[in-house]
Formats: structure tokens, C-alpha cells, sequence
């Protein structure tokens, strides 16, 4: 029995069903570090220094280390297969005997996006309260019109405004990192113990990397995938890896990792105990860098859902696009409405948890299907290919598939509850339009 997308990709997509063509390697970067950078740092990084103390460093380089494995996973399937709707692509290619499991990665794939949509709009809320009196949640729907009506212009007009915003993050971030080392204590935290909460904070910080996956769901818009997509996927890694390590040194110099737990703007409460200028300049770029993840996660999210809608996975509604411009417009509206009606959970934690929820359980799925792909399909062209197989079995998908089980085991009780949930609701709905499609 094939599957869906089997069944449906071996022929050419239509024209009129087909995205534009416009992103090359610089703007799928920057599309990368737009979801990447404010996701993590901007928002969850005052609930990981309370887990990670001062050995918070080490909770960055360790999801960075572990990202690395699934990145090289993504980066040959994304040349080898193409796609808006990657991880469900991948998924139903490998099993197409289970197709409702592809329904599954995919659609959490999607709502991961819209999770991190959801929760970065909250803490733009939050950094926005320290210039006006605004409720966060209001603050957070308004963020959400925003980057709704940004992305309905356009994928490259989106890309656009991400390398600007882009910037304006980069910059500030720097700006912490050079404040920071000029406290006294800067690279002490270097010698820091590990210890049991490490664990746990490696698993939080870990949705500060998400987005680099990000980028196989813009394959259909490279202008050229095999050369590309890998560039683009390896300097996201490498440069936020780099800048979450300098930064996680330079907050706890400047202040205790116990007062950054408290603060709903931890990388302003830093930067205030040492320069008074610094705060109201950090918060003002902190504003862009949360703006700039949820404007790249609704682009990302809505690609999923276009995908897999076009594969006639999910309702063929989510698949239309505006003739001239080719953006799909329901799926963004579905993305946005869904992220909106998140916010009433109020906690970054809580949204951000479930996120990473769904984003490792597709990376289990999805390094599980680049091993057997390499047996199904061992033809296919593959402009990248991870290095290491013995007897044609990879070995770093394997490494991918046990260290993204490890951080799962690591998050909190009520998250994996609440994403199991979420992961049996999703398939009964699966389940059940396969049987109505017949």
C-alpha cells in the first residue's frame, strides 16, 4: 500500500500549486536565525540559568552537540526529497505502511512551529511591558496580526524583513556578550559543576536551537536545494551554538543565575546590574528578536501545513495560494489562529515545553526514516550525504534517534503528558480522515 505522499509526489505539482523559487543560501540562513535566536535566548533562557546555574554554558554546547546529529540527518534528506512538507515527506517514503504515523510527525512538526509562534509572541509581550503598559496576551495577538499580513505579502518580502530584524538581534546579543566580559567573574562559570539539573536544562534550552529543521520546509522555495539547504542548516548551528555559549557566560557574570529565573527579561535584568543605557537599548532589540522568531515560525509552520495539504494529508483548503503571489494564505491563518488560541496558557515554559515536545519526537521519526530510506531507496540522488555507515546502515542517525529519546525523557511530567496527549488526538483525527477519503 503506498503511501500518500508516494503516491502523490512522483508526479510534477501542478503550477499553480507550486511556490516561488527565490531563497538562496544567505536568506535561508537568515530565515534559520530569525526562528533560532529569539526562541532560546529572549525567552526561555531565565527558567534554564535557574536549572543550569552557572554551568548553563554547557546546557547550550550539549543541545547544540545534539542538534548537530539530526542536522546532518536533515540535510541529506532535504536535498534528496525537496519539499514544503519535509518531515512528512520523509516519513511516508520511508513507511508506507504506516501513513497515519507520517499524518502525525507532520502535523506535530506544524504545531511545534505554531507552539513557538505562541510562546516567543508572549515573551515579546513581556519585553514590550517595559516600555508600554500593554497585557502581554494583547501585545502577543498583535505580533501575531503583524507577522499574519508580513507573510501573506510574501516569502520573499518575509525573508527580507527576517535579515533586518535579524541583524538588529545579532547586534544586541553581542552587545551582552561584551558587557558581560567586562564583569569581573566573566569565564568563571567555565569551571562550573555538573550536576543533576544540567539534565534537565539541556532539555529546556534545546527549544532554543529549533529552527534549524526549519529550513527543510523551504526547500521548494531554494533556488538551488543540493547547495543550499546544507549551507544554510550547518551556519545556523554553528553560529548559534557559538553565540548562546558567549552569552550564557556573560548573564551569569553579571548577575546570579537565580535572579535571571525570576525576571520575564532576563537578558535585560543582566545587561541593568551593569550599564543603565544597556536595559532600554537590549529591550528595544529584544522586541525584534522575538518578532523575528514568530514571523519565521508562522512562515515555517504554514509550509508544513501547505505540504501536506497538497499531498492530501490534511484538508485541500490548507493547500491554496494567491495566484500572483503564491503564498498560502489559509495555512497561515490556520498557523496564526492556532498560536493565538494558545495564548491564554500565559507560560512561556509550558508552550515552549510542548514545543520541543513535538520537535524531538519528529526528530526521532525523522532520523528513523533517513535509516531507512538508505535501504528503500538506496538510487536516489543525494547531493549530501552523512558520512559513517557500516553495511549501509548510518550511523549518526542512530546517535540522532538515542540522544533526541534522552532530552525527551528529561522534560517535565506535565509536558510530556500534555504532548501525548496532543500526539493521540492527532492521530485519531488522522485516523479518521483516511477512513472518510476512504
Amino acid at each position: 500500500m503506498k503511501s500518500v505522499a508516494s503516491s502523490r509526489s512522483s508526479s510534477p505539482q501542478p503550477a499553480e500549486s507550486k511556490l516561488h523559487r527565490s531563497l538562496g543560501p544567505f536568506a535561508l540562513t537568515f530565515d534559520g536565525l530569525g526562528i533560532i535566536l529569539g526562541a532560546g535566548i529572549y525567552s526561555i533562557i531565565g527558567v534554564a540559568a535557574g536549572r543550569a546555574g552557572d554551568a548553563l554554558w554547557i546546557a547550550f554546547c550539549a543541545s547544540g552537540g545534539v542538534a548537530l546529529f539530526t542536522a546532518l540527518s536533515y540535510a541529506e534528506l532535504a536535498t534528496s526529497y525537496p519539499t514544503a512538507s519535509a518531515e512528512f515527506t520523509y516519513v511516508s517514503r520511508a513507511f508506507p505502511g504506516a501513513p497515519s504515523v507520517a499524518v502525525v510527525v507532520g502535523t506535530l512538526v506544524a504545531f511545534s512551529g505554531i507552539a513557538t509562534a505562541a510562546a516567543v509572541a508572549l515573551a515579546f509581550g513581556g519585553y514590550l511591558a517595559h516600555f508600554v503598559a500593554v497585557p502581554p496576551v494583547v501585545a502577543a495577538l498583535a505580533l501575531l496580526g503583524a507577522a499574519t499580513t508580513i507573510n501573506m505579502a510574501g516569502t520573499l518580502q518575509a525573508s527580507l524583513v527576517t535579515m533586518v530584524f535579524t541583524l538588529v538581534e545579532v547586534s544586541g546579543l553581542i552587545a551582552v556578550v561584551l558587557i558581560g566580559a567586562n564583569a569581573p567573574d566573566f569565564g568563571d562559570a567555565l569551571s562550573a559543576d555538573v550536576h543533576g539539573g544540567l539534565a534537565s536544562a539541556t532539555a529546556l534550552v534545546f527549544f532554543s536551537f529549533l529552527g534549524f529543521e526549519s529550513i527543510a520546509n523551504l526547500a521548494e522555495e531554494a533556488k538551488n536545494p543540493g547547495r543550499d539547504l546544507p549551507i544554510a542548516i550547518f551556519a545556523c548551528l554553528a553560529v548559534t551554538t557559538a553565540l548562546y555559549a558567549l552569552v550564557a557566560l556573560a548573564v551569569v557574570a553579571l548577575v546570579p543565575s537565580e535572579q535571571l529565573a525570576a525576571s520575564d527579561a532576563p537578558l535585560v535584568t543582566a545587561v541593568a546590574a551593569r550599564t543603565r543605557w544597556g536595559s532600554p537599548a537590549l529591550g528595544g532589540v529584544a522586541l525584534f528578536a522575538t518578532a523575528n522568531t514568530v514571523l519565521a515560525a508562522v512562515l515555517i509552520a504554514s509550509r508544513v501545513l501547505f505540504g501536506m495539504a497538497r499531498q492530501r494529508a490534511l484538508p485541500p483548503l490548507l493547500g491554496r495560494l494567491f495566484p500572483k503571489r503564491k503564498t498560502p494564505w489559509v495555512a497561515i491563518l490556520v498557523t496564526s489562529g492556532v498560536a493565538a488560541a494558545l495564548l491564554p496558557l500565559g507560560e512561556v515554559e509550558v508552550v515552549a515545553g510542548v514545543s520541543s515536545f513535538a520537535a524531538l519526537l519528529a526528530f526521532v521519526a525523522v532520523n528513523l526514516a533517513l535509516i531507512a530510506l538508505r535501504r528503500r531507496d538506496p538510487d536516489r540522488e543525494r547531493p549530501f550525504r552523512v558520512p559513517l555507515a557500516i553495511r549501509g546502515v548510518p550511523l549518526i542517525p542512530i546517535v540522532g534517534v538515542l540522544t533526541s529519546v534522552a532530552l525527551l525523557s528529561q522534560l517535565d511530567v506535565g509536558v510530556l503528558l500534555l504532548g501525548g496527549a496532543l500526539s493521540v488526538l492527532t492521530l485519531a483525527v488522522a485516523h479518521g480522515l483516511r477512513r472518510r477519503a476512504g
